[in-house]
């Protein structure tokens, strides 16, 4: 190990002491997460943020943000009960370790190819870029995962829902609603056999279920006005 960390240039020794730490950290988190510790917080962030309801409409006032607050690589706001598809958290602790874990081993891979900090650093900087991404993605699909094996979406029709996202004239597209579905405030995507769109703010009545992961709204005035 000392004879390796000797044979290594100025430019190298710069991004092995950027690697080392970060990939420290990234394995010991890792193992903690398989023995159940390291996203201990996770489920407690959710509860305290997803019934927070700063209008005092009734409503909470989550949104999916793409941010990750507890470090496990999933938007809080998809935890609190939203469907983990709605952006990437880029900035989570663990894509940022891995920007930086896996940036940092390319560039002492790339200096040692061609001794340049030019090109050690785009090198770093591209493959880091790469870490990140793929480390969003990865949580986000765990999220969605997470999100389908909780919920059911069948216990949602009948209810009363808000759309969040603009639904499409006769499902030429899906959009999002909010929706509390089994105690749990969520954002899903929905479908409408309507033929005008159903914009942000309307209140719609969840049908019917389109797909495994999709739920057909109508818009609440309409189908009270078929009633005799």
């Amino acid at each position: 190990m000392a004879a390796w960390w000797e044979s290594l240039s100025q430019i190298q020794h710069i991004f092995a002491y950027i690697a080392l730490p970060a990939t420290i950290i990234l394995i010991l988190q890792t193992l903690l997460a398989l023995f159940g510790l390291g996203d201990s917080d996770a489920d407690a962030s959710a509860d305290a943020g997803a019934g927070v309801d700063f209008d005092g409409d009734g409503i909470p006032n989550i949104t999916d943000t793409g941010v990750d607050l507890d470090g496990d690589g999933i938007p809080d706001s998809a935890e609190a009960g939203g469907d983990g598809g709605g952006g990437l958290a880029l900035f989570s602790l663990r894509g940022i370790l891995a920007f930086f874990a896996v940036g940092g081993w390319a560039g002492v891979a790339a200096a040692g190819v061609i001794n340049s900090a030019l090109f050690a650093a785009a090198c770093a900087l591209i493959a880091g870029t790469v870490a990140l991404y793929a480390v969003a993605l990865l949580f986000k699909y765990t999220a969605r995962l997470r999100s389908a094996g909780n919920l059911n979406l069948y216990n949602a029709v009948g209810k009363t829902a808000t759309v969040y996202v603009t639904i499409p004239a006769s499902r030429a597209g899906a959009g999002k609603v909010h929706v509390i579905l089994q105690e749990r405030y969520s954002e899903l995507d929905a479908v409408t056999d309507e033929e005008t769109p159903l914009r942000t703010g309307t209140v719609v009545e969840i049908v019917g279920v389109a797909d495994e992961n999709t739920l057909l709204v109508a818009h609440k005035e309409e189908i009270g006005s078929g009633v005799n």
